[in-house]
């Protein structure tokens, strides 16, 4: 079951960036595409919390824990955006994707794992896919490189946090809480003269609110992928993301689907088998 959750979020998450897109054309600020999505997200978590009867009452340690993912959540997304502005979307998926790598070498360094054969094919072959699906003549800019990296190691931080830190027996909609929470925050004190929200239109709400209820459907599936999966073979998984969102963008914008692409998608769901078979 496991899988089944983590390839549900994977797909989540690649109809994210077309679905926040969408309100973006529509003439919504980046930043509060952003603010209303977390909003969502806190506020569903929230509900669920009192549906379920779970407490929201968590240790000082536990609370420092949060913050830390919270920060590397929103890290995750503004470096992203950043990175965007800077290079080709592939391109920046394709830098942004290392952070399985990243969490695999974490578990050897600071978990004293052992790194598989299994692993070391499945990097090998996730790697060659997201060459692929990137574009070879892109110009590059150190910069976007560099926010690239950053949402990638921020990233991979939240996930190992998730899976081995003091939270990681929480209830999924308790840890998604209080993630948003901080998460929002700090997204509303870093800008929040630029936030638009007495400018929302019909259209632009529509597409916002959709986000944000995908935004929090992927990150409980994930985190319930990650609880049972661990973090290193969720991660690998959620490398379907940047398929998902190259067929999505595809459909909806109708840009031309290359054979370098087919190749890449058919190298990162190969990729994939090794993780499954030793699972």
């Amino acid at each position: 079951m496991g899988f089944l959750y983590v390839i549900i979020s994977s797909l989540l998450f690649g109809i994210l960036p077309s679905v926040q897109n969408k309100a973006i054309l529509n003439g919504a600020d980046p930043l509060s595409v952003l603010l209303v999505c977390n909003s969502v997200c806190l506020l569903g978590s929230f509900f669920f919390c009192l549906l379920r009867r779970v407490s929201l009452k968590i240790t000082g340690k536990e609370l420092l824990t949060y913050l830390l993912s919270g920060v590397c959540i929103f890290v995750t997304d503004y470096c992203l955006n950043l990175a965007y502005t800077k290079m080709p979307v592939g391109l920046v998926t394709m830098i942004h994707f290392i952070y399985p790598v990243l969490i695999c070498l974490g578990a050897v360094l600071f978990f004293k794992e052992k790194l598989y054969f299994s692993r070391k094919v499945a990097i090998i072959l996730s790697a060659g896919g997201l060459f692929f699906l990137s574009d070879p003549g892109a110009a590059y800019s150190l910069k976007g490189v560099v926010y690239a990296l950053i949402s990638a190691f921020a990233y991979a931080v939240n996930l190992t946090v998730i899976d081995r830190g003091v939270i990681s027996k929480h209830d999924t909609f308790l840890k998604n809480f209080y993630i948003f929470l901080f998460s929002f925050l700090f997204s509303l004190a870093f800008d929040y003269s630029n936030l638009q929200m007495i400018h929302f239109k019909a259209d632009q709400i529509f597409w916002m609110l959709l986000s944000g209820v995908i935004l929090i459907s992927g990150s409980i599936t994930l985190t319930v992928g990650i609880r049972i999966l661990g973090s290193a073979d969720a991660a690998f998984i959620s490398t379907l993301e940047p398929i998902t969102s190259l067929l999505v963008s595809t459909f909806l914008y109708h840009y031309d689907l290359l054979p370098r692409s087919i190749i890449g998608c058919i190298l990162i769901i190969l990729s994939l088998f090794p993780i499954i078979r030793d699972q």
